[in-house]
């Protein structure tokens, strides 16, 4: 089972993976994107952010690599906007 979601300094963070196609290629190639929430707002969606590698025509070739690279992205945004404690 492929995870596409984890809380993250009570941020929750989910990765949603689209396959596209590439240049007439038969080989898969997948993106995605990241929705960043507090994880105690369970009720509302959070705001999704483009993920740099993908939105400068970046791909990869899984989808387990596309969550990957959604979820490292949700971090950085999460570290970048932290409170202070």
């Amino acid at each position: 089972m492929l995870h596409n979601n984890m809380v993250y300094k009570g941020y929750r963070l989910t990765a949603a993976v689209s396959r596209i196609s590439v240049g007439g290629s038969s080989r898969p190639a997948f993106t995605a994107t990241v929705a960043v929430e507090l994880a105690a707002d369970q009720d509302r969606l959070g705001e999704p952010y483009v993920v740099p590698l993908f939105a400068s025509g970046g791909f990869v070739s899984s989808p387990g690599m596309a969550v990957d690279a959604a979820i490292n992205h949700g971090r950085t945004v999460v570290d970048a906007h932290a409170r202070p404690v």
